[in-house]
């Protein structure tokens, strides 16, 4: 990238668990850098170390070795300026409707209740939930808690958005579209993504780039595959194959080393 300082950069990145039983490498020598706007996807087997990567980059928690910078500043913990959106949606409150899950946020920072309605409307509207912001969790599918999450990531305006597996739970139907709802979201608003996936399809229907890690203990990034195809992704293109095959190639080396 040249003189110029990268968006997101993890240099040398490790992480070592130490617990009674010994110590766990997680991940070592990770190495990446992310450019503003651009969609990553972080594709790697099981036990292969993605999520602790996500984790580190988050704040959640700190690197054994190397440093992560946001632009060129070192994260030292969680902020405002990275949006966290997970797996399951067990981090939405029951007791509050889903306009209010979304503008959670935004009341902590003091805002008034006039512009934190209209802001969560705005970006209930925008995942195709508008009308459904009265309801609670308990009244929504899985696929719309989901839409939720994102909703009220995007609603705090983060720099970027941190995803890990977030419609991995979901059926195959549900995942299918929401794929295509947050790549519609993402070209509009080009917020910087790192999105965590096991699902090789997915990753080649939604990334900018596609990086594989190896399989793990001690998981570290083995290489970084471009994907410069159209949005929205004809997957029966000859271009979407040869990418998939590709992608899938390294994986299977690491499911089946020789």
């Amino acid at each position: 990238m040249g003189d110029e300082v990268a968006f997101v950069e993890l240099d040398g990145v490790g992480m070592t668990f130490r617990g009674r039983t010994g110590a766990y490498q997680a991940v070592r020598d990770f190495n990446l850098e992310l450019s503003e706007g651009e969609f990553f996807c972080l594709l790697g087997t099981s036990g292969c170390g993605k999520t602790t990567v996500m984790n580190m980059l988050a704040g959640f928690d700190a690197p054994t070795e190397g440093q992560i910078r946001l632009e060129g500043r070192p994260v030292r913990g969680p902020g405002a300026d990275r949006g966290v959106v997970f797996q399951g949606h067990d981090s939405l409150y029951d007791w509050l409707t889903a306009r209010d899950n979304i503008a959670f946020g935004l009341r902590l920072r003091g805002m008034g209740r006039a512009e934190r309605r209209s802001i969560a409307d705005r970006f209930l509207n925008m995942v195709g939930l508008a009308g459904q912001g009265g309801k609670h969790p308990s009244e929504l599918s899985g696929g719309m808690k989901q839409r939720i999450q994102i909703a009220r990531a995007l609603a705090n305006d983060p720099r970027m958005l941190l995803m890990d597996e977030p419609f991995g739970a979901l059926d195959a139907m549900t995942r299918a579209v929401l794929q295509g709802e947050l790549s519609r979201i993402w070209s509009e608003n080009r917020k910087t993504v790192l999105f965590i996936t096991h699902d090789i399809e997915e990753a080649c229907a939604l990334a900018t780039r596609v990086g594989v890690m190896k399989r793990g203990p001690g998981g570290t990034l083995k290489a970084v595959v471009p994907l410069d195809l159209p949005y929205p992704r004809e997957r029966t293109s000859d271009a979407f194959m040869a990418s998939f095959r590709r992608v899938h190639e390294l994986i299977h080396a690491e499911i089946h080393p020789q």
